[in-house]
C-alpha cells in the first residue's frame, strides 16, 4: 500500500498532521511518497491514500473523478439535540444587512475553510467576508464561552479515541453522551471527529462535526490516526480498508 503525504516546499512535512500520519503508515509498512501539489501525482490508483490540506485531498478525489456523496456535516440534523443552542443557516449579505442579528458566531456552510469561524459584533468584523459578486452561505449560532472541548475521534461506529484540545487539565468529559451521539448519528461517514463542549454551567454541547479526510491529529496516536484516515479515504473512494479490522 502507498500513502501520498503533503510536504512544503523544502520538503519538510507540511505540519504535525502530516508527520503523524508518516508515522503511522509507516509503521505498517506503507510505501510513502511525499509530494507538495497533488497535481504532481501522475498515477491514478485509487487505493492510494492521500494525506494532507482539505484542498489537496479534495483535488485528488476531483482528479480520480469521485464526488463526494455526502456534504459538509457540521451540525448534522440527526444531532440536534445536542446543539445546546439555536443553530441556523443565512448568508454573509442577509446576516450584515441585518445588524439587530449580530453578536453570533459564524463560519462557512458550503465550503469549508473558505475563512475561519469568527464572532461578528460590529462592522470590521465583515471585513474580507463580504463580496460583491458572491453571497456566501453560512451557519450562525448563539454564541456559547466553552469553558473546556474535546475531540472525539470516531472509526466505524465506534470512539477510537478522544483528546482534550481547550481548557482545564482536571476537566471531565461525559462518554456516556458521546456514545449516545454516535449511535443517533444515523448517516455518520466511516471516520469523522465529534467535537464536544462543556458550557459556564456544565453543560455538555456538541460543538460540531468535522469529516475525517483530512482531520488534524491532536494528539492521538500515530497507528489509530493511520487507522482513522485509512477508513475514511476508502469509503470516500469505494475502496477495501486494508486497516479495517485493526
Amino acid at each position: 500500500m502507498r500513502a501520498y503525504i503533503q510536504v512544503n516546499q523544502d520538503g519538510m512535512f507540511y505540519n504535525v498532521n502530516a508527520f503523524i500520519a508518516y508515522e503511522g503508515f509507516a509503521s505498517l509498512g506503507w510505501e510513502i511518497v511525499k509530494f507538495y501539489d497533488i497535481q504532481e501525482v501522475a498515477e491514478k490508483n485509487p487505493e492510494h491514500i492521500v494525506v494532507g490540506g482539505i484542498g489537496n485531498v479534495r483535488k485528488r478525489l476531483e482528479l480520480l473523478g469521485i464526488h463526494r456523496k455526502q456534504g459538509e456535516i457540521d451540525y448534522p440534523p440527526s444531532l440536534s439535540q445536542y446543539y445546546g443552542r439555536k443553530i441556523w443557516s443565512t448568508t454573509i449579505q442577509d446576516i450584515f444587512a441585518n445588524p439587530q442579528n449580530w453578536n453570533v458566531f459564524i463560519k462557512p456552510k458550503d465550503t469549508t475553510k473558505k475563512f475561519a469561524g469568527k464572532v461578528v459584533r460590529e462592522y470590521k468584523d465583515f471585513i474580507g467576508l463580504v463580496e460583491e459578486n458572491e453571497d456566501t452561505t453560512i451557519w450562525c449560532s448563539e454564541i456559547v464561552d466553552f469553558k473546556t472541548e474535546w475531540r472525539c475521534f470516531i472509526r466505524y461506529g465506534q470512539i477510537l479515541d478522544i483528546r482534550q484540545y481547550k481548557g482545564a487539565w482536571d476537566s471531565t468529559i461525559d462518554v456516556s453522551v458521546v456514545q449516545r451521539a454516535v449511535i443517533d448519528f444515523v448517516d455518520a461517514p466511516a471516520a469523522y471527529g465529534m467535537d464536544f463542549g462543556i458550557d459556564p454551567d456544565g453543560h455538555m454541547k456538541l460543538v460540531e462535526i468535522n469529516d475525517g479526510h483530512s482531520l488534524g491529529s491532536y494528539g492521538i496516536s500515530s497507528l489509530n490516526y493511520a487507522k482513522f484516515l485509512s477508513a475514511r479515504w476508502s469509503e470516500l473512494t469505494g475502496t477495501t480498508d486494508e486497516l479495517r479490522h485493526m
